[in-house]
């Protein structure tokens, strides 16, 4: 998601973070804000307070979230470089930076006394240290606080793989297949047609690789195997990429499985070849 306009000159390396407590009560804005505040993440955030399995999905919405929090960007008049001057509230006698679901739930809390800036969670935490606790959507019932550590982990992705390999496999069939692309037998079998132009080709299979910290959707992949090294083998992916991808909705990926790469084993044993090759010496071991 863009940032806006005024935020342009965030992508520079050099950010100061100011802070500034504000007291508010919180008690009166819970009571105001019940029954007014109607936001889609409120019920993402509700289904992983409640439900491991949710958790996960929580914290890749939150990562692309486009957050709210109070504050400005100005530059450094001696060197022009762009400051993030960001505000915190206390709570419970600590200091937290508040970050808004929404600019809906923002303005009820503030009713525009202060300067927002609207920004990914991902992008914040390439510009801040993660030494400060936020609190997302605090005046509200559904609210939590973001330690330290989890913020650590979200920049880092750790927190991704942890919580991904804490779903049980129905859970990770389910969220991969919604994010699939489903590819017909028709476009095999015409990506099978073509692989018969490439005699070194041995078999092909076709399956999805994911990496559970990426924001990237699962990514189609053919992976080729070889009777023989293939002296020219970019060449040879650069015209198996090319005749795959003629007709893709969405881009394949090829890839060779040596026998020392880690994926070509749970690939081939996972997956049957949607493309064998057939030679005059197949055929005829066929009556042997």
């Amino acid at each position: 998601m863009p940032f806006y306009p005024v935020l342009y000159s965030l992508f520079l390396p050099l950010i100061g973070l100011y802070t500034i407590t504000i007291n508010l009560n919180w008690s009166v804005y819970v009571q105001k804000m019940k029954k007014q505040s109607i936001d889609p993440f409120d019920t993402i955030l509700s289904e992983a307070i409640t439900n491991p399995m949710k958790r996960y999905s929580f914290y890749k919405a939150f990562m692309d979230l486009e957050i709210v929090v109070i504050g400005t960007v100005s530059s450094d008049k001696k060197t022009s470089e762009p400051i993030l001057q960001l505000k915190h509230i206390e709570m419970n006698n600590e200091l937290v930076l508040p970050v808004y679901s929404s600019i809906e739930k923002f303005n009820q809390i503030y009713r525009g006394k202060y300067k927002y800036i609207k920004i990914t969670t991902r992008h914040l935490l390439q510009l801040v240290e993660p030494d400060t606790p936020w609190v997302l959507n605090p005046g509200f019932d559904i609210s939590k606080k973001i330690i330290q550590e989890e913020l650590e982990t979200l920049r880092d992705g750790r927190i991704f793989h942890y919580f991904f390999e804490e779903l049980n496999l129905e859970e990770k069939q389910n969220f991969l297949t919604n994010r699939m692309t489903e590819f017909p037998q028709q476009f095999l079998e015409i990506i099978s047609s073509k692989l018969k132009n490439f005699p070194t080709i041995k078999n092909a299979y076709f399956t999805h690789i994911y990496n559970p910290s990426r924001s990237s959707n699962p990514i189609p992949l053919i992976g080729l195997t070889l009777d023989q090294k293939e002296e020219s083998a970019e060449e040879l992916l650069l015209h198996v990429y090319n005749a795959a991808n003629e007709n893709a909705q969405q881009r394949i990926e090829i890839l060779i499985l040596a026998e020392d790469l880690p994926l070509t084993n749970s690939i081939i044993t996972g997956t049957e070849p949607f493309y064998i090759r057939t030679t005059i010496d197949d055929l005829n071991s066929m009556f042997r």
